[in-house]
């Protein structure tokens, strides 16, 4: 028992006198090697005779050199890449006109003034091109299907414009013309799964209208200035319009821009402003009439000074027996005791209807 008890004491010092040697034998090793400073660099592998000296701590490298740090300089090829040597004048006009030729596909639906499919229609189209070889204008023709819709495709430019005619109907869109051209940004973009919509209008039955062009050039007066759209005439009181102008004194001229604004109103009536649509309506709005509004011409932000306008009215007066669409142009007086100039142009329908399709033969003029 005791011999066994010796042997024991014997082997267990022996592995610890083992364990201590490696212990000694790991930690001489890691203190003897060295960590690299910023400044030490170590060779790197000879490429074509030259030798790249590489930093072995990259901590204090600009940018610069740790993304070229791992460059292989390649034997007998320049050190940077040279750029392109640039195009011609002509072939960079070349170019651009060869981007101005696009694919010309379009994807449209007829529709009435009720949201109905307008079928059999004849869809007139243009299309102007101009490429590095020629330029002009293509024609072509499509028609409408049995719910209005219709394609165009298979031709090359940069613009299409589209007429549709039908019998009965009148084109009632004032967006017909698509940009194709890639040069400029904002360009057409077909989409099959949603047609562009082209509105026209199926004819109701023309009516007597009263044509309207009357030009005024009268003084400034801060006081109300009624026209009778219907007799060509200023007047005291009634009439179908008043406008009252708001000016600061002295000159008004481009160099000097002064405040100013215009109010103008309906009387007994109500009017709007027409978009844009004033050349595309054949019948009166039934409801949104504002008693009036007030234009404002102002350097002072959010508006902006011009020395004059046009804008497009639908206007009802006389409660509710004129119906007119108007166009509207006004100039303010430079001078103070110079002349406005305004006129008025457009039609009306004095029989209380809101009808605006006319007829030609029974177009009256005012007096």
């Amino acid at each position: 028992m005791t011999m066994n008890i010796r042997r024991s004491i014997y082997w267990f010092a022996a592995i610890v006198v083992v364990l201590l040697a490696v212990l000694l034998w790991h930690g001489k090793n890691t203190l003897e090697t060295p960590s690299a400073t910023p400044t030490e660099t170590k060779a790197a592998p000879t490429v074509a005779g030259q030798t790249v000296a590489q930093s072995t701590n990259a901590i204090n490298k600009p940018k610069s050199a740790q993304a070229t740090s791992n460059v292989t300089i390649a034997p007998n090829q320049p050190r940077s890449l040279q750029p392109a040597a640039p195009e011609s004048k002509s072939a960079q006009v070349r170019d651009i006109l060869n981007a101005n030729d696009a694919d010309i596909v379009f994807y449209g639906r007829l529709e009435d003034q009720f949201s109905n499919g307008v079928a059999g229609a004849e869809v007139n189209l243009s299309i102007q091109y101009e490429n590095a070889s020629d330029r002009g204008i293509k024609r072509g023709q499509v028609t409408s299907d049995g719910n209005g819709f219709f394609t165009i495709s298979g031709y090359t430019g940069a613009t299409l414009g589209i007429m549709p005619k039908k019998p009965g109907y009148a084109l009632a869109t004032t967006g017909t013309s698509f940009r194709y051209s890639q040069i400029s940004p904002g360009f057409f973009v077909p989409d099959a799964n949603n047609p562009t919509v082209i509105r026209m209008w199926k004819l109701q039955g023309a009516e007597p209208l009263l044509s309207i062009n009357q030009h005024y050039k009268v003084h400034y007066t801060g006081e109300p200035i009624n026209f009778d759209l219907l007799t060509g005439k200023v007047v005291p009181t009634g009439g179908d319009v008043k406008i009252t102008v708001n000016r600061a004194p002295g000159v008004i001229s481009g160099r000097n821009r002064l405040d100013w604004s215009v109010q103008i109103e309906a009387v007994d009536g109500g009017l709007m402003d027409s978009g844009g649509q004033d050349r595309v309506a054949y019948a009166a709005p039934d409801n949104g009439y504002q008693p009036g509004m007030t234009l404002i011409f102002s350097t002072t932000p959010p508006h902006k000074w011009a020395g004059g306008f046009t804008q497009g009215f639908f206007l009802m007066s006389r409660n509710g027996q004129v119906y007119s669409k108007l166009g509207l142009s006004f100039d303010i007086n430079d001078a103070p005791d110079g002349f406005m100039s305004i006129a008025f142009g457009g039609v009306a329908n004095t029989n209380g209807s809101r009808n605006w399709e006319g007829d030609p033969n029974t177009m009256a003029l005012s007096q």
